[in-house]
């Protein structure tokens, strides 16, 4: 009895949407920097991106607590419906068609002058130079960056296929 007039006060449930919130917070940061490399790694293949997703969330706090009422089971499959409410608009929309993919995606080839530059597409880091990773048609915004260089930054317009990205990133110089 005393646990469900807990539950009921004001500052319980403050404390459980705090938590919640930063669950979604913690889930949306794996989209972003995971969900570009299992694209890209699938070739744009949607449904075997979900699975190669899962097997790295499956684990995780965040992950966890949207499937908490359910068995080890049935958990990779809540994750991979969870998935298809967080994806990114760079994604595929999962109610397409495999065909239709290749139509709305691209593959950017992204290399530097200097290896292991971070790269940013639409200000989200989706991995290091050098990189392949897919997107969707249309414009996006490249950064290339990396501490003690000058950042690189280009807007492309995206309309299919694969595109060759060579950033020249350029040394700082010493601040006087």
């Amino acid at each position: 009895m005393a646990w469900l007039s807990l539950k009921n006060h004001p500052y319980f449930r403050m404390a459980e949407q705090i938590k919640s919130d930063s669950q979604r917070r913690d889930r949306e940061k794996d989209m972003q920097e995971h969900w570009p490399k299992c694209l890209a790694a699938t070739d744009g293949n949607v449904e075997k991106a979900k699975d190669i997703f899962v097997d790295i969330v499956y684990n995780k706090p965040a992950w966890l607590a949207i499937s908490r009422s359910t068995g080890p089971s049935e958990r990779a499959e809540m994750i991979r419906r969870h998935i298809g409410l967080l994806m990114p608009p760079t994604s595929v929309p999962p109610s397409l068609p495999a065909a239709s993919i290749s139509g709305m995606m691209a593959n950017l080839n992204i290399e530097s002058s200097v290896p292991g530059a971070d790269i940013e597409i639409d200000g989200a880091f989706v991995g290091n130079t050098p990189s392949t990773v897919a997107v969707a048609t249309g414009s996006h915004q490249i950064a290339v960056k990396k501490k003690g260089f000058t950042d690189w930054s280009r807007t492309l317009n995206v309309t299919g296929g694969m595109v060759h990205l060579s950033a020249e990133l350029e040394q700082e110089q010493p601040k006087q």
